[in-house]
């Protein structure tokens, strides 16, 4: 066999199935990533653990979701298991803040085996009610 170098070889790289890769490594990579969402419309403040910052602020609000689904504030049972309106709760933050102003806080204790769901509800709750210094208390 001889191989005649003196005719010009083309060679075609096919470009369609490269861009068809290409376009398939996007689509996974985009499907595949997680876009996350930030929800600072709560007005959620985390524990800083400052202890200087704490200047006279009036008396914290405590609401404690006991496992059952029970909702307490102060220890006075203001929401049923059942209740996801927490309509009880909603008017003594209300009144509350209505008294004290934005700067009242309002701390939110769940119990660990809490349904997340319940913590919605209080959340909920907490918003409508124009709270707007609300944490949430570490459970060890």
């Amino acid at each position: 066999m001889r191989v005649n170098l003196d005719e010009e070889q083309r060679l075609d790289i096919p470009m369609g199935p490269m861009i068809d890769c290409v376009f398939l490594l996007l689509l996974y990579f985009m499907a595949a990533s997680q876009i996350k969402l930030e929800e600072t419309y709560l007005g959620l403040r985390l524990p800083s653990g400052d202890t200087e910052s704490k200047e006279s602020l009036p008396a914290e609000l405590t609401i404690a979701i006991l496992e059952s689904g029970e909702v307490l504030c102060n220890e006075v049972p203001v929401g049923a298991r059942g209740d996801r309106e927490l309509d009880v709760l909603r008017t003594k933050l209300s009144s509350v803040i209505d008294l004290f102003g934005n700067e009242q806080p309002v701390v939110v204790h769940p119990q660990p085996r809490v349904r997340h769901q319940r913590i919605v509800d209080v959340l909920n709750a907490c918003s409508a009610s124009q709270v707007k210094n609300l944490s949430f208390f570490a459970n060890q």
